[in-house]
């Protein structure tokens, strides 16, 4: 067991979960401009990332750019959706005349804006405009947990693969440990406040699948495009697209639950 968990990789992984955790919770608590800039620059890194995964770009500068691009569209859409909405479509319109992307691999660029900026505009927006600071560190603290214990379920009980061909390394018990251990907090936090345990248990559970479901989906557009990481920004993680891959697909789930039942 100590040789499972105790590797050096592991324990690069636990260093820099924690300042990635701590930092995290330090703009979310400070809210406002700090939060603003810290999504702003989180929105430029997966964007970056994203576009070296998916598109066929050599030079720097027009990464920079595209990525640039999705910052713009994070702001407007903070200040009018209208805004963002048409600066999106002048965005694809000038992705769909760029001659380096293969044609087959449209679809992700045209993903792209709304995959990795919707998620975070969501967030802040529930913290900001709604003002609930709990509800996003409890949701962090699902997507967290998931992933944690994902990690350390598959490697400690191993077993059967669970979907081979999108990624070698997950398994059926590290995605059963990671839903079930995300469930069981989100149904105790909905105790210790006074709320209906089952809606607690039920949410956690959705929110932990759909952690799970985004980390499956990235794994795959890494794979259809023969990639193995995101990037090498975070040491024993790989890049900021790859620690983050379940929370964009969950926080769309977060905001619809909390717009239509005020989870």
């Amino acid at each position: 067991m100590n040789k499972i968990l105790f590797t050096k990789n592991n324990i690069l992984r636990f260093l820099s979960s924690l300042v990635l955790i701590s930092t995290s919770l330090y703009c979310i608590i400070q809210g406002g401009l700090v939060l603003l800039i810290a999504l702003s620059i989180l929105t430029f890194l997966i964007t970056y990332e994203y576009i070296s995964i998916t598109e066929k770009i050599d030079t720097i500068y027009l990464k920079v750019t595209k990525s640039f691009l999705n910052i713009i569209i994070f702001l407007l859409s903070i200040l009018s959706f209208n805004f963002s909405i048409f600066f999106f479509i002048i965005v694809f319109l000038l992705n769909l005349i760029q001659k380096k992307t293969i044609k087959s691999h449209k679809i992700f660029v045209f993903l792209g804006p709304i995959y990795l900026c919707l998620p975070l505009i969501f967030l802040y927006n529930i913290r900001m405009f709604h003002d609930d600071l709990n509800i996003i560190i409890w949701f962090l603290s699902i997507v967290w947990l998931t992933d944690s214990f994902s990690y350390i379920g598959g490697n400690l009980i191993g077993g059967k693969k669970l979907i081979l061909s999108i990624s070698p390394n997950k398994t059926w018990s590290g995605f059963v440990c990671g839903i079930v251990s995300a469930t069981i907090f989100s149904g105790i936090c909905f105790y210790i406040y006074d709320y209906e345990v089952l809606s607690g248990i039920i949410f956690g559970f959705l929110l932990a699948l759909f952690t799970q479901f985004g980390d499956l989906f990235e794994s795959w557009i890494k794979r259809k495009h023969l990639v193995k990481d995101s990037g090498k920004l975070i040491p024993g993680h790989g890049g900021f697209l790859d620690r983050l891959d379940g929370l964009l697909l969950s926080s769309i789930l977060l905001y619809v639950g909390y717009i239509i039942y005020g989870v």
